[in-house]
């Protein structure tokens, strides 16, 4: 698409967005031919949105990905994602709690959101948060989005997630295997700390990192340790 057919696009799709008239947009975008709705998209994505403040972004995002997830969930979240860590963004505010609230009501949905906000936020509280929004529950269910993102905090939450199914020593060692398979030092890091504290004996591999027995109960509660540890 070139450039002068873009731009009438543009204009009238930032002219919409800056009046927050939601629904025109979503009658515009009905209204152009195939090429030209991929040209809006991207433009809706890369450009549009990050120009809005705050409440506007969400209440965009939230208007497109409700009416035609298929079709725009992923290209909004990949701004929301890039507004999120820059601080631009706050998952707690209204627009924020409305976007997630919809988003756990469908499991397709909550997955792309998952993959696309987990890897971007930087406390163990604001995975939390993200976790229990979505109806995410504790333990198994949340393992699988926890090692997608592979963050610090994540890696914290998950070694707490793990408690609730450490009675299922074949599932720990799947996990200690995935994560010492990522080949990073956080995985391989991981993995040690889960065979110090789950009894993994059977778990082979050249670790660098130690842990001594009075040390585990103090990585499991103290994040600022965890991280310590976990960059050694």
């Amino acid at each position: 698409m070139s450039v002068t057919h873009a731009s009438p696009i543009a204009q009238r799709l930032q002219a919409l967005a800056q009046a927050a008239d939601w629904d025109a947009i979503l009658l515009y975008l009905q209204s152009l031919s195939n090429a030209q709705f991929r040209t809006a998209s991207s433009l809706l994505g890369s450009s549009i949105l990050p120009s809005l403040d705050e409440p506007q972004a969400w209440a965009l995002a939230l208007h497109l990905s409700s009416h035609h997830p298929r079709a725009f969930l992923v290209t909004m979240l990949k701004p929301l994602a890039q507004g999120v860590a820059d601080r631009r963004l706050r998952l707690r505010s209204a627009g924020g709690r409305a976007f997630v609230a919809w988003a756990s009501q469908g499991e397709e949905d909550r997955r792309k959101t998952l993959d696309h906000l987990l890897p971007v936020l930087p406390t163990p509280d604001d995975v939390l948060w993200l976790l229990r929004h979505l109806n995410v529950e504790d333990g198994l269910p949340r393992l699988a989005p926890l090692l997608r993102a592979a963050t610090m905090p994540c890696a914290y939450v998950l070694v707490r997630a793990l408690r609730y199914v450490e009675h299922d020593r074949p599932l720990l060692l799947r996990v200690a295997r995935h994560l010492m398979q990522r080949g990073d030092s956080l995985g391989f890091n991981l993995a040690s700390l889960l065979r110090a504290q789950h009894g993994l004996e059977q778990l082979r591999g050249t670790f660098s990192l130690h842990i001594e027995p009075y040390q585990l109960a103090r990585l499991d509660s103290d994040y600022q340790a965890f991280c310590q540890a976990m960059r050694r």
